[in-house]
């Protein structure tokens, strides 16, 4: 079905003309030096690969899936050449005998860093999805990150869950496993700025981030970027090759090995890096999306970045 995302955000945009869509200033990162796993030097990006797939995991969850080797079909590049972490199933169908999954989506956005607008990112994707045709609960409670809590929903949104996502000083390991569980089985898991702004202590990166596809911090940049995307995918198709972003992005220091780069910006000032922005894998039957945009309300209503790259990520995580 072929979807045109300026018309479904016009009812976003509506509901949002009464809010203030000016960001909060950015909070402080933290400083850690997570120990780096396996460096990659491409580009100076900093990105980081994990070289284990099975840190932290679940007993009860399926291992996450090996990177293929170099040279493979599925590898992301962009017009420079540059070579995406790759993925084996990126951007494929659902299989036919794919679970039917509830048309409901849990937004969840605790954060220990409070965003202003995150009260107006979650009435935006709340009007989204009911213009879809989905319900949506959107919560703060970790107790959520269940078997039997998740059951009720065919996705999961994380949005701007900073730092500990699933409480201060809670590791979110039982959480982590139950939400890996349910991607597993076919769930969708969508994120957005801070979901992966997470654990930045903790080395090797926990099972959280592994299941998002990667880790961000040690750094940001509060400006002009000029980004580009990689490749071709569902949900960077509609956006042009190159952009610019105003706006705040984090530094990248971790992509697993699954994950298929989408896009990449470099910062137009600062340590003037050249860093992971987005991202999709799969795990099991479901699907992730992540972006480092997202932090403020006005990038989801964005005729280009919003319309042309973060909507089509919640669409592609429920397989619309």
């Amino acid at each position: 079905m072929v979807i045109n995302y300026q018309v479904v955000l016009a009812a976003g945009w509506a509901c949002l003309a009464s809010v203030a869509c000016a960001g909060s200033p950015a909070g402080p990162m933290s400083a850690s030096d997570a120990a780096t796993v396996e460096s990659a030097s491409r580009d100076d990006a900093r990105d980081v690969v994990g070289s284990s797939g099975d840190l932290g995991r679940s007993p009860e969850a399926p291992p996450l899936e090996a990177a293929p080797e170099n040279g493979s079909d599925a590898e992301v590049r962009d017009a420079a050449g540059d070579t995406g972490v790759t993925s084996t199933d990126a951007g494929a169908e659902a299989p036919p005998d794919a679970p039917a999954l509830p048309a409901r989506v849990l937004l969840y956005h605790f954060s220990t860093l409070v965003i202003d607008t995150v009260p107006a990112q979650v009435t935006f994707f709340k009007t989204l999805l009911a213009g879809w045709g989905y319900a949506s609960d959107d919560s703060v409670d970790p107790g959520a990150f269940t078997d039997e809590g998740l059951a009720a929903y065919g996705a999961v949104a994380m949005i701007n869950t900073c730092f500990a996502p699933f409480g201060d000083g809670h590791d979110g390991a039982k959480e982590a496993a139950a939400l890996q569980r349910f991607v597993a089985r076919g769930g969708g898991l969508f994120g957005t700025h801070c979901a992966a702004v997470t654990f930045q202590n903790v080395s090797p990166p926990p099972l959280y981030n592994q299941l998002f596809g990667g880790q961000e911090g040690n750094g940001f940049f509060d400006g002009t970027s000029h980004c580009r995307k990689l490749g071709a995918h569902p949900t960077i198709d509609a956006l042009p090759a190159t952009f610019d972003f105003a706006g705040n992005l984090d530094n990248n220091q971790f992509l697993f090995p699954t994950t298929t780069l989408t896009v990449r910006c470099a910062w137009g000032g600062g340590a003037m890096r050249d860093v992971a922005v987005s991202w999709v894998r799969t795990e099991g039957e479901g699907r992730v999306f992540y972006t480092n945009f997202g932090k403020v309300v006005a990038d989801l209503a964005d005729p280009v970045l919003g319309a042309q790259h973060i909507v089509p990520g919640l669409a592609w995580v429920l397989r619309r």
